[in-house]
Order: structure tokens, then sequence, then C-alpha cells
């Protein structure tokens, strides 16, 4: 694994999954030529781009390649109205057309191949109602679901504060501790640290 941090209205971190000099791109949010730089540097062949949801942060260089571009079926609607919506939020238009973009909708039981490793989507609703984690082996990438010590908000359109209660809690507690929780923002985590310090999931386990 390997992370750019991508600078635009705010810093988001867009991840490659790697094996054998080939990627799945996570979350391609700004700064297509840095991307693409990565990887041209690094000599691999990009598979696809994997969203873990559709905020405009995460999805503005999301036609970094041409190659499918993978989002859960229940986020499909939400992408669109972010895209639809990017200058009312941020004063400014896509750089690309949606219509060129091959979105391909999925579920919990798509899984991606690298050659013989996996990987597995595991849907976490509650900062949106299609947000995804990304599971490659001890890797888990959590969009803006699990922050280091934190949670994602749920006070955007589709969000919601039970489903990101449950989200929280299945993760923490069905994951390994050693398996370490690479976010949308900020720094990385391991399930341990959260499950031991997170004060949004010590307060919510209780109920």
């Amino acid at each position: 694994m390997n992370k750019l941090v991508l600078h635009g209205e705010e810093d988001v971190n867009c991840y490659f999954i790697e094996y054998n000099n080939k990627c799945y791109i996570v979350d391609p949010g700004y700064e297509k030529e840095r991307i693409i730089k990565y990887v041209e540097d690094n000599n691999l062949e990009v598979l696809g781009i994997l969203l873990t949801h559709g905020h405009a942060d995460h999805i503005s260089a999301m036609d970094c390649f041409n190659v499918p571009v993978y989002v859960y079926k229940d986020e499909y609607q939400n992408l669109l109205n972010n895209y639809n919506k990017v200058f009312e939020i941020y004063g400014r238009k896509m750089s690309y057309s949606l219509e060129k973009i091959n979105l391909i909708r999925i579920d919990e039981s798509k899984i991606f191949k690298i050659d013989d490793k996996e990987i597995h989507v595991i849907h976490t609703p509650g900062h949106t109602v299609g947000g995804v984690c990304y599971k490659f082996g001890e890797d888990l990438y959590t969009g803006d679901t699990l922050f280091k010590g934190r949670v994602g908000k749920w006070i955007f359109p589709t969000g919601n504060l039970a489903s990101m209660k449950k989200s929280i809690i299945k993760l923490i507690e069905t994951q390994d501790e050693n398996v370490r929780v690479h976010p949308g923002h900020f720094d990385s985590s391991t399930i341990g640290e959260e499950k031991n310090s997170n004060p949004f999931y010590l307060e919510w386990k209780k109920n």
C-alpha cells in the first residue's frame, strides 16, 4: 500500500493497493497529474478505481485513467448528485464528463482480484448511505467511516447516525486488532488502537 495526500478544497488520502506491479486506486480525490505520475514512476498497471463514497473530494480525479470505476449500488445516486452540485458546493466544475466514466455498481458480493490476492467490500453506511470499506490482507481502507480517534460525520445528505453507530461497531468488533486502518483523511491507525481508545466506539458500544 502507498498513499498520496492530495490537495484541493480539503486534503484527501488517495491509496494505491499494489501487488505484482498492478494496482487499484482508492479515492482519487484531486491532482490527477500527481496520480498519473505516481503510476508511471512505479510502472504500475491500473486495474480499476475503487470509491469509498461519492463526495466530491473523493471523486474529483476519477478520470485519471480509462479504467472501470466502482461504487456501491446504494451510493450511485449520491455520486451523481455530488458531481452535479460541485459548482454549488465548491464554485467549480468537474474537469470531465461523467458520461465518459465507466461507472460500475457493486455490492458486498463483489471480490476484486490482483492475481491471487483479493480485495473485499464491506458496506458501512453512516457517512453516506452507500459508503464502503475495502479490505486487502491486513489493510482496511475506511474512507470517511472510521478515522484515527474519530468517526465520519453523519450530517450530509443520506448520512445517518444510527447507521454510523452500527458500522463502527461492526468494523471494530469483527476485524482483527492488528488490521491497519487507512482513512480518507488524516493518519492511519489500527483496529486495536480504535477498540481501546476511540471515544465514539467506546460510548456507542455501551448501548
